[in-house]
């Protein structure tokens, strides 16, 4: 993470946000900074690490996350380490209820870890998250817990694994990833669907396409301007665009092919300076307005 991209971004959106806006940037750039410091001294601890690139080329443009040709090593002590420092920023800064904060703080995440399928985490970062989830062990332990719990996972699987994930892309030749061929529709590294599109952005073909971005790992990838980033239907005819009045910027790309729908920033529209982990964070705001049934056709 950029932690200096992030603190600009961050400082011009505050200047007009409302106070609960501006309580949620500050609680993610607090995040962010706990993350790049974790990911700092895992990567201290572990050493510089070479990625040989034999196969990442085939695997990048034939969709197979580069995470099963090289999975990010996850020791227990330390994630669990990673999950205690994420809980107590939650508890100190989350606003959560007193019977929240209470659960979550007595979490044994030495136990839990020890358990846990962090192989798993290693390669599949949000089939991990997901299996936790469903898991009813899981689910006991946590006890009142479990949603935020599962934030914390996300976001220290996101920690052991960012590091590995840019040395993978840095593995895969330029060729592969911007010549004249189709783009990964899910993140190459990991294989999680995109959080976010970036339209606009000087080093996506030359400002003619887009970035996709996975915050499960981290990634950001080339992509075709004109495509659903979920079913990667091509048909101008199937995709629109919707903002909420006066936010060019932040847009919904919505798909009749498959119903789905992607946020995506525009960077000619956007007042402040782009940075793809705050930009996950500002547009939460749309989810919310997908998901409500009065947005969508009949």
């Amino acid at each position: 993470m950029d932690l200096k991209r992030i603190d600009r971004a961050i400082q011009a959106y505050l200047k007009d946000a409302e106070p609960s806006d501006a309580a949620r940037l500050e609680f993610f750039r607090g995040l962010f900074a706990l993350q790049q410091e974790r990911c700092d001294e895992l990567e201290g601890a572990a050493g510089a690490v070479l990625v040989e690139s034999e196969g990442f080329d085939e695997a990048y443009l034939s969709g197979r996350p580069l995470l099963q040709l090289y999975p990010a090593t996850i020791e227990a002590p330390a994630f669990a380490e990673t999950c205690r420092r994420i809980s107590t920023h939650l508890i100190g800064r989350a606003g959560l209820s007193d019977e929240v904060s209470g659960a979550l703080g007595g979490i044994d995440w030495d136990g839990f870890s020890r358990a846990a399928d962090l192989a798993l985490a290693g390669v599949d970062p949000c089939g991990f998250v997901e299996a936790v989830r469903c898991d009813g062990a899981a689910r006991e332990s946590f006890g009142r817990a479990l949603d935020v719990a599962v934030l914390v996972l996300a976001f220290a699987v996101r920690t052991h694994v960012q590091n590995t994930a840019e040395r993978l892309m840095d593995a895969v030749s330029t060729d592969a990833k911007e010549g004249n061929h189709a783009r990964p529709l899910r993140c190459p590294v990991c294989g999680g669907a995109a959080s976010l599109s970036h339209v606009g952005a000087p080093e996506a073909l030359q400002g003619a396409g887009r970035l996709q971005f996975c915050s499960a790992c981290g990634t950001a990838w080339h992509f075709e301007r004109i495509r659903c980033g979920s079913c990667g239907s091509q048909d101008q005819g199937d995709l629109h665009y919707h903002h909420l009045d006066g936010d060019a910027a932040h847009r919904l790309q919505t798909c009749d092919a498959c119903g789905s729908y992607q946020r995506v920033a525009f960077q000619d529209d956007l007042q402040v300076a782009m940075c793809l982990d705050v930009e996950d964070v500002v547009m939460a705001k749309l989810d919310r307005v997908a998901l409500d049934p009065r947005f969508h056709r009949d």
